[in-house]
């Protein structure tokens, strides 16, 4: 009759193997646990930054583009952060099913549950003011971040289309300023009887949207002038210049 225990203790000597300490299996739990709510929390910042864009998508443009929805959504549809935010659910769903009796959930319960963890951190991020000072800082900080939003600023480099961005680089008279786009190049701003959304006011350094005519090669009369970023529906108060 084999002496099954023996035979473990014979194995155990051949290969030298040694008990791990306790702490190691504790290490062990909570790195999962860390990387797993890590996993969770940048789910939330891409989906804080869905919501942000498609709030901020300024769907009243689309008659800028003659109709065409599909050129529209493209530009207009945070894909990339949707993408992200589907891929750290997947993460999540890995790093959980590592833990103790993780096992035993299926993978659609993980997954769908991180995705609802991840939304619900998301809207809260969203409603704290947090992803709009985010996406500056992204913008500013992250050169490869520009890629992401380079459809965006392409759409408001269209002045014969009626739109133009950029900075407020000096205010010549009242109504008008000088404007240095987002190539670089400067434009003489007649915003005279323009609507100024949100709080802002004409100041050097403001970075804006406008949506208006261009009336010569370097110069352009503003209708409407927005925000560079922000919430323009949410407590915002419109003037007249």
């Amino acid at each position: 009759m084999r002496d099954i225990s023996r035979e473990v203790l014979d194995k155990i000597k051949e290969e030298g193997i040694v008990p791990r300490p306790k702490r190691y299996f504790i290490l062990r739990r909570s790195t999962v646990w860390i990387l797993f709510c890590f996993s969770i929390i940048l789910g939330s910042i891409a989906c804080s930054t869905v919501i942000f864009r498609v709030k901020n998508a300024e769907w009243d443009l689309f008659h800028h583009f003659k109709g065409n929805l599909l050129e529209f959504l493209l530009i207009y549809t945070p894909y990339f952060w949707g993408i992200f935010m589907i891929f750290f659910s997947f993460i999540a769903y890995y790093y959980f099913r590592q833990t103790q009796g993780g096992y035993r959930f299926r993978a659609i319960t993980i997954i769908i549950l991180s995705l609802l963890i991840s939304v619900a951190g998301g809207m809260g991020t969203y409603s704290a003011g947090i992803t709009e000072r985010m996406e500056t800082v992204f913008e500013e900080k992250l050169p490869f971040y520009h890629g992401v939003s380079f459809h965006s600023r392409m759409v408001w480099m269209s002045p014969d289309k009626g739109l133009l961005a950029g900075r407020i680089s000096d205010i010549t008279k009242s109504g008008s300023f000088l404007l240095n786009d987002l190539d670089g190049n400067e434009w003489h701003i007649n915003a005279e009887g323009a609507v100024w959304r949100g709080r802002l006011t004409p100041s050097t350094g403001l970075e804006i949207k406008l949506i208006g005519t261009r009336i010569g090669p370097n110069s352009f009369r503003a209708d409407e002038v927005r925000p560079w970023h922000g919430r323009k529906n949410r407590g915002a108060k419109d003037r007249h210049n």
